[in-house]
Formats: C-alpha cells, structure tokens, sequence
C-alpha cells in the first residue's frame, strides 16, 4: 500500500453524509463509496459489484456522541 495513503488525512464528511447510521464499503484509498446498506451483507453485495476489495466502515447516528473508555 502506497505511503502516501496512509499519512494523509482524508476529509470523508462530504461523501459519507448520507450514509448516516448505515455500514458503507469504502474503496481502499477511502475516496469512493463502492455500497451501502443496513446490513453489512447488504454492503458487501453492492461493493463486490464494484471492485475486488474493499474496507467497511459502521457510521453511528450523526447525532450520537461516542467517547471510548479504556
């Protein structure tokens, strides 16, 4: 995997809005949305459409507030 990738932040806020509360299968440079749904089977169906691999991401409701405990 290309360096680069990986120290560059990468603004996702545009791209995932809609996405609210749903499992999103990313492109693996994370700068497409390749499928979604409510379900991670349902995301993974419409990704494998698209390419051959692929990252997922959960996204919480946008109005959910989330700190992790140690």
């Amino acid at each position: 995997m290309d360096k680069k990738i990986l120290t560059k932040s990468i603004d996702l806020s545009k791209i995932l809005k809609p996405y609210e509360n749903k499992w999103v299968a990313l492109s693996l440079d994370h700068k497409k949305v390749l499928g979604a749904g409510n379900s991670l089977e349902s995301a993974r169906e419409k990704a494998e459409k698209k390419a051959e691999k692929f990252v997922f991401i959960k996204l919480p409701p946008f109005d959910l507030n989330f700190v992790p405990f140690f």
